[in-house]
């Protein structure tokens, strides 16, 4: 094995390649303010759609609010220039979970809540919860992006 003892050298090679790893993930334009309440309006408008509708209104009003997502999501991809891709930096795993675990926990109550009370009281579930986890997430996600940024300089 051939070394020109150079380990400065090797460090900057794998400290910029880390940095070429996370980039997209840490990167980014701050998310508008509607971001979290918009999500909060989408989920109430689903849950109503689910508890009110049936048939062939269900699956239209379903088409639509998938529609909707594909759009945004088109739109951030649009806004941000480029998407995270691959695996996320080890730091984000724990809260892109936790927020997972909240969405399943809010659909889960909205569900309860839609089966016992009614879904006129589950939909603002649903939506205030959903805007609560997004925001949260939000934050969290930039918090720790801010970390590993100043982490790679």
């Amino acid at each position: 094995m051939e070394s020109d003892g150079n380990r400065d050298a090797v460090r900057e090679q794998l400290h910029e390649a880390e940095r070429g790893e996370v980039v997209s993930w840490v990167v980014y334009p701050p998310t508008p303010a509607w971001w979290a309440v918009g999500f909060g309006a989408w989920a109430a408008l689903l849950a109503l759609a689910i508890g009110l509708l049936g048939g062939l209104a269900l699956a239209l009003a379903e088409l639509a609010s998938i529609a909707v997502m594909l759009v945004v999501i088109a739109w951030d991809r649009r806004r941000r220039g480029t998407y995270p891709s691959g695996r996320p930096p080890r730091e984000l795993v724990g809260a892109i979970w936790r927020m997972l675990l909240g969405a399943v926990a809010v659909a889960g109550a909205a569900w309860l809540v839609g089966e016992q009370v009614g879904v006129w009281v589950a939909a603002p579930l649903a939506g205030v919860g959903s805007w609560a986890v997004v925001a949260w997430y939000e934050h969290e996600y930039a918090v720790v992006a801010a970390r590993i940024r100043q982490r790679l300089t």
